[in-house]
């Protein structure tokens, strides 16, 4: 809104509103592929589909990246809602892998340009679409998201008789130009941060290659890797959700496991890096079911070691912890508060420490053993 004077004082200024969300602090294209995946196991999916291509018409960035999902569908209402900024029919939901309803537009412009949405309720019922594009936002040639329209339902719809697919054009922010590359990349990232829903039976294909779980903590056996033994119980915390509401409990899940140091001390060092066992060492934090961070949480004074390469931990939290845990709306990492910290810290830094102290011990017998083969020989 302009004044007799012809300043603007509008809330927002909306080309640099625009411009500024594509550095919205996605750490990268996995990042924002698994906010869009978010948004299907939301809708219910149990297939998701992430298609890599490259159509020459857009020129300078001429790949395109989609998923395509057979979830619920969209309405038309729901659809618009959807690609507003802050839209959602479950804002602030605590039940879910989704929160404030910033996700879908948000994670799609900070790759590409534009983004269109596809949407469907029924096999031979009506396709719905409509689309963001950034170049038109900024140049106030569309002021509000548009309103969906009836289209011929595109090829990629893989027979699914509800769903919604979500395409990228215009990716001039991808982490990578080659395909291949960023397949190989998604595979490893999604098999990791989805591995709970793959066991649970969710499907995810990139450019037709099968998702596989991806264990940090290598104790699931149908994970990529396996065989470590988880050490001791598991951790339970009841947390209150913040200070000032102590009355609202959320659970909190610690487990650790070992990883066999006389069995896999000896691969090849490629193979360490391949299976993620060179400097691995950290915790994995899960929200909903769902990786949200990995690094060294809640150790306090605990200094990483090469030793701590050899043990592995994952902390599980119910979303309505959210704010305990510091998570903001890109659920890429966290930021514990010092009352979470203070539950938490104590008892995981002394397992980490007993579990250094194991793989030190393990791996001076593997040495001793060693030198004895040796001299036998």
């Amino acid at each position: 809104m302009k004044t007799s004077a012809g300043h603007d004082f509008s809330i927002v200024a909306v080309d640099k509103f625009i411009k500024a969300t594509r550095d919205s602090g996605y750490k990268g294209t996995s990042s924002a592929v698994a906010e869009l995946i978010d948004n299907s196991l939301q809708a219910g999916a149990t297939e998701i589909s992430v298609s890599l291509t490259v159509d020459e018409r857009e020129g300078e960035h001429p790949l395109v990246l989609s998923v395509i999902d057979n979830g619920s569908g969209m309405d038309a209402r729901t659809l618009r809602t959807a690609l507003r900024f802050g839209g959602s029919t479950r804002f602030n939901d605590r039940h879910g892998l989704g929160r404030y309803g910033m996700g879908l537009p948000t994670s799609s412009l900070s790759q590409a340009k534009r983004v269109t949405v596809y949407s469907w309720r029924s096999k031979e019922g009506q396709v719905l679409s409509s689309y963001l594009d950034i170049d038109e936002i900024a140049g106030g040639e569309i002021t509000e998201v548009p309103k969906p329209e009836r289209v011929s339902r595109p090829r990629f719809v893989n027979g699914y008789d509800t769903g919604t697919a979500v395409t990228w054009t215009r990716c001039d922010r991808l982490d990578n130009r080659r395909i291949s590359t960023l397949t190989r990349k998604l595979l490893l990232s999604l098999g990791r941060r989805f591995r709970h829903f793959l066991w649970d039976g969710v499907s995810i294909k990139v450019n037709g290659d099968t998702v596989e779980p991806i264990d940090p903590l290598f104790l699931h056996p149908s994970a990529l890797f396996s065989g470590a033994s988880q050490f001791a119980d598991e951790l339970v915390y009841e947390i209150s959700v913040s200070p000032e509401n102590p009355g609202t409990i959320g659970i909190v899940r610690v487990r650790f496991s070992e990883l066999p140091v006389a069995e896999w001390s000896r691969l090849p060092n490629s193979e360490k890096r391949e299976r993620g066992i060179a400097k691995g060492a950290g915790v994995s934090v899960v929200r909903g079911g769902r990786e949200v961070d990995y690094g060294w949480f809640f150790l306090g004074g605990k200094r990483r070691e090469n030793y701590d390469d050899w043990w592995r931990c994952e902390i599980q939290f119910d979303p309505v912890l959210d704010e305990a845990f510091g998570i903001t709306h890109t659920k890429q990492q966290i930021r514990p508060r010092p009352y979470l910290l203070e539950a938490l810290s104590y008892d995981m830094e002394s397992m980490a420490r007993a579990l250094n102290a194991r793989a030190r011990k393990a791996h001076l017998a593997v040495k001793i053993a060693e030198r004895f083969s040796i001299s036998e020989d």
